[in-house]
């Protein structure tokens, strides 16, 4: 299978993404399965294997990278599209196009006062893409902003209604309008081990009854040897790009996961 076209969100679900019906606001992502957006809107962006959303709420995010097991709360904005400060305004008559906005430019009233589509590319659309990166098990905490561009490291946690401005290391707990490092999860050593393995590569079905989730420090020893012994099997999900159309889904099958 290369591409199918008018899925339903039924269909999707045996390609290991769950989408709400009538999800119309979801434009080129890409997902290792399994992946749950429910009715979020994403624009641009891709998640790793297990990477989940909140099923309440309305949350955005624009081409962001979502890691492997990141966690998003309700009602969040992660990497949204930025206006211009230095043109004549930041309004968008000044800097889209119809291809940009089409919305917008239905509206003869707005169409009148901005430029054509034959003066070249939107500012939007002619500026470097600047991503948004989510880390592998990061969470981003309930009503949360999260400024484009910026990472949030591996296993970071983000308080609820907290406003992320600047990169957040790995592990990390920060919260507050802007953002500041509370504390870590865990002492310096642990995290360098937990970096160190990067167990979120491993397929954790096949010994999900030999570990205890509850013990950190225990659970991490028990992966390490059986790293170290060759019995972890690499997690090698399948890869599909999905975005809503006027009758339904359309699927595309991606060569390779996305780490």
């Amino acid at each position: 299978m290369d591409c199918q076209d008018g899925l339903t969100a039924r269909e999707l679900l045996d390609y290991g993404v769950c989408i709400d019906d009538g999800n119309d606001k979801v434009v080129d992502f890409r997902f290792e399965r399994p992946a749950m957006i429910h009715g979020h809107r994403l624009k641009g962006c891709s998640m790793g294997a297990y990477g989940f959303y909140n099923a309440a709420g309305l949350a955005s995010a624009y081409r962001t990278r979502f890691g492997r097991y990141s966690q998003v709360g309700e009602s969040t904005i992660v990497g949204p599209p930025e206006h211009p400060m230095t043109m004549f305004s930041t309004h968008p008559f000044a800097f889209s196009r119809p291809s940009h906005m089409p919305k917008m430019f239905q509206m003869p009233d707005f169409a009148r006062i901005s430029p054509e589509e034959e003066e070249g590319p939107s500012w939007a659309e002619s500026e470097t893409p600047i991503e948004t990166v989510i880390g592998h098990e990061a969470y981003i905490g309930a009503g949360s902003f999260v400024r484009r561009g910026v990472t949030v490291g591996v296993g970071a946690v983000v308080g609820a209604r907290s406003v992320v401005t600047r990169d957040v290391p790995p592990y990390a707990i920060v919260a507050g309008s802007p953002a500041r490092v509370l504390r870590y999860r865990y002492p310096d050593a642990l995290i360098e081990r937990f970096l160190n393995l990067a167990w979120w590569n491993y397929d954790l079905g096949p010994i999900k009854r030999e570990v205890d989730w509850t013990k950190p420090e225990r659970a991490l020893e028990s992966l390490e040897q059986k790293a170290a012994d060759g019995a972890l099997q690499v997690l090698a999900p399948e890869a599909y790009s999905v975005t809503s159309t006027r009758s339904g889904y359309r699927l595309t099958r991606l060569a390779v996961p996305l780490y």
